[in-house]
């Protein structure tokens, strides 16, 4: 079990990061959005204007609260809000489905929405107008919320089931901009830009670890590459967050040309990056971090910074300073090879939602093994497999489809894949790759036989335009799976 250190100093509530960031560096740019350049000391302003507005309308200071909003400005000062107001806050996907179930997991009875977006019966209604009222009224003094408080739900992405709401205190929140900081650099005067959707921890961590660092959140309101492209070097951007999809587009558009000189950091996860996508990135200059975080522990995990020529796909190196990673067989004992990877630390979730907010719910002994695959290396390298959930039993064979699909992107031709299964009275499950790209069947049957062992090698293959991603670009294997199972195979390679 994890205990922190006698000599680890406190961490202090997110909440007090505003007030010290007015008070030290309160003409720096804070929020950088289309509309409008705020400085620290004015976002410190705005977020009391901004509560009085919310609370004329009916909101309930202190209260947890959601937001669905097709806009990240609106989530982004929701955001800021809460801190200020020491409130605990759920940030919604509003193309989501189901939002009803969240709410309700969170103990939440207030939304922020957009115009006339539905709103479940029993549910106090806010509308996203009131955080862009103008300056005009007093606004309402700061509560902070102790650091032990839940201060933020978030939602799992639910590539493989219904969505789950993930309970983070203060104290988690702080410890893993801590712990972001000491990875990557960040401080006053950088520039983050964020361009990830702020309902996912990946996205809405960027906020968070700006505030903490007195640093710049460059916020676009969707991924236009041409325009990420253009404010790298316009708004002298230091660190880039992508997931590998992005870093593929923004590469064509570029012409693989380098980025500016003052990017420094480029963190890409939330999917497996190739060794190819790596490799392209590598020759052009782009310094290219691979990174692997979930929800459950408030983003970052482990992040290779920077990493080596021989890098090899999952390499994800050192777990994060304070975290402890450990590998468990199926019976959560410990293993020296592969398993599932356990963490420990003070970043680790308060537990899954639930509307008392107890906590330890999805937790043993303080620590969260998770639905990942990995193994750790001689360096202490974190190298990440994939899910467990995704593992295929294929003619007698443990087979993970990231590692299937790892191999297959090093194709020539091939663009995008993905990796499946469906039930065969002969190998059990039969491995069936879906691929995007322009080669022949025959030039991919005979790339498999020549650079795939038997286990690994798929046995159909069907050609498609896209895959299904959701919003943060993951691959939907469940929606893959079912996508698979409402259609014939497009062909099968001779043995």
């Amino acid at each position: 079990m994890w205990a922190p250190s006698r000599t680890m100093s406190p961490e202090p509530a997110p909440g007090t990061w505003l007030t010290r960031a007015a008070a030290t560096h309160g003409k720096h740019p804070a929020l950088v959005t289309d509309a409008c350049i705020t400085d620290f000391a004015g976002l410190h302003a705005r977020c009391g204007e901004l509560a009085a507005a919310l609370t004329s309308h009916g909101w309930r200071q202190g209260e947890p609260w959601a937001i669905a909003s097709h806009h990240p400005s609106h989530v982004a000062w929701a955001t800021y809000v809460s801190l200020y107001c020491g409130s605990a806050l759920l940030p919604l996907d509003p193309r989501r489905p189901g939002t009803d179930g969240l709410l309700a997991e969170c103990g939440i009875g207030q939304l922020c929405t957009d115009g006339d977006a539905p709103v479940p019966g029993d549910i106090r209604r806010l509308p996203t107008s009131c955080l862009e009222v103008p300056g005009t009224k007093p606004g309402l003094a700061s509560r902070i919320a102790p650091a032990s408080a839940v201060q933020l739900f978030m939602s799992t992405s639910g590539t493989e089931g219904r969505p789950q709401g993930v309970m983070l205190t203060g104290a988690n929140l702080a410890a893993a901009v801590r712990a972001a900081r000491r990875r990557t650099g960040l401080g006053p005067g950088d520039v983050w830009l964020s361009c990830l959707p702020l309902f996912h921890i990946g996205g809405l961590s960027i906020l968070l670890r700006c505030l903490e660092a007195d640093a710049t959140a460059l916020l676009h309101e969707d991924f236009e590459p041409e325009k990420v492209l253009r404010d790298l070097g316009r708004r002298r951007v230091t660190h880039l967050s992508l997931v590998p999809a992005m870093l593929a587009r923004l590469l064509e558009q570029g012409g693989d040309r380098p980025p500016p000189n003052q990017l420094r950091t480029v963190l890409v996860g939330g999917g497996p990056l190739t060794a190819p996508l790596m490799e392209r990135a590598r020759q052009a200059g782009w310094p290219v971090c691979p990174t692997y975080g979930l929800t459950e522990n408030g983003s970052q995990v482990a992040t290779l910074s920077p990493p080596a020529r021989e890098w090899q796909a999952g390499d994800m190196g050192r777990p994060l300073p304070g975290l402890r990673v450990q590998i468990v067989d199926a019976r959560g004992k410990p293993t020296g090879g592969r398993g599932r990877i356990r963490l420990y630390g003070p970043t680790v979730m308060a537990g899954y939602a639930n509307p008392a907010h107890a906590p330890g719910q999805g937790l043993a002994r303080g620590g969260l093994t998770t639905s990942d695959l990995g193994y750790l290396d001689e360096r202490a390298h974190l190298h990440v497999l994939g899910r467990a959930d995704d593992m295929l039993i294929s003619g007698g064979e443990n087979v993970h489809p990231a590692e299937v699909e790892a191999r297959l992107s090093r194709c020539p031709g091939i663009t995008d894949v993905g990796v499946s299964g469906r039930a065969d009275p002969v190998w059990g499950e039969c491995l069936v790759a879906v691929v995007v790209g322009r080669l022949d069947s025959g030039t991919l049957e005979g790339w498999c036989r020549d650079h795939m062992p038997g286990p690994l090698r798929p046995r159909e293959f069907v050609r498609v335009e896209q895959l299904p991603r959701n919003g943060l670009g993951k691959l939907d294997r469940r929606g893959l799976r079912d996508w698979l199972g409402t259609r014939g195979i497009g062909y099968t390679p001779s043995d």
